[in-house]
């Protein structure tokens, strides 16, 4: 119980994170497959089944979520590229073995199929950073308009939780809304959060059951998209780099790139040894 707690906890503080997926760290972990069968349980009659699984995970990922807010919010101020340059080393960790097992799926013969879906979803998400930021949104002058598209946003968002490879944060951040949810959430704007939670409940119901039948028909070209997804991923954190570059920032950096490539090698090899 507390183990699933515990990685409920970990996804849950990487929910909060803008190109680091939550599904990745559930896949890392390897729980990804169990949390796909119990969402895609929960509006059938099996339902009892997935629920204690749900809960305990459920209540990890929100303290994890909570602690995970004000956490990133805190590093990102004061140590903006130094932290994101460890979410580029855990996404670059975790490539390997997500090619590995992609390569391992298709018995090491890939199509030029997958490498056109790696490359398009790649570009999808490049382009998707590229057109995003429309400009800040005023919490103080919303309309019926701001708040749909709250929660078409989280409705899209919410793929991060069963798709292995693309952020909910990062998916906020094209929309150009997650510094609003952030600042939604730290300052407990309920209307705002009720929307954006909202679409993201409903979003979990229906992506999950489609996600899970891409897995049984679709698995090799689901993994192809899941590496052009993580690979884009890079260059939405790279495009997101700001402040002023001395010898110690790029010291600390060097330092938490390699911290975040180790953090991933030590959680596979744990995973391998369970």
């Amino acid at each position: 119980m507390f183990g699933i707690m515990f990685r409920g906890i970990a996804v849950g503080v990487t929910e909060t994170i803008p190109g680091v997926s939550g599904s990745t760290i559930a896949m890392i972990l390897g729980i990804y497959e169990r949390l796909i069968y119990s969402l895609s349980i929960l509006t059938t009659n099996q339902r009892k089944n997935a629920l204690p699984f749900l809960f305990t995970f459920g209540i990890g990922m929100i303290v994890g979520f909570l602690f995970g807010i004000f956490l990133i919010d805190y590093l990102l101020k004061n140590y903006r590229t130094p932290t994101l340059m460890f979410f580029i080393g855990i996404i670059i960790g975790f490539l390997p073995y997500l090619w590995k097992e992609t390569l391992s799926l298709s018995e090491n013969k890939l199509k030029v199929k997958h490498y056109i879906i790696i490359f398009l979803f790649l570009c999808l998400v490049i382009f998707g950073q590229l057109l995003g930021g429309m400009g800040n949104i005023d919490l103080n002058n919303l309309s019926l308009i701001n708040y749909l598209f709250f929660a078409i946003s989280g409705m899209i968002a919410s793929t991060a939780l069963v798709l292995p490879g693309i952020s909910g944060a990062l998916v906020l951040t094209i929309f150009g809304i997650y510094e609003t949810a952030m600042e939604s959430l730290i300052s407990l704007n309920l209307p705002v959060i009720l929307s954006i939670g909202s679409g993201v409940m409903l979003g979990v119901l229906i992506s999950s059951r489609l996600i899970r039948y891409l897995l049984i028909n679709f698995k090799i070209e689901t993994y192809a998209a899941m590496i052009g997804l993580v690979s884009g991923s890079i260059y939405a954190i790279l495009s997101n780099l700001e402040g002023n570059i001395n010898n110690q920032t790029i010291i600390l950096s060097l330092i938490t790139f390699f911290s975040g490539i180790g953090f991933i090698v030590i959680l596979k090899q744990t995973q391998q040894s369970n």
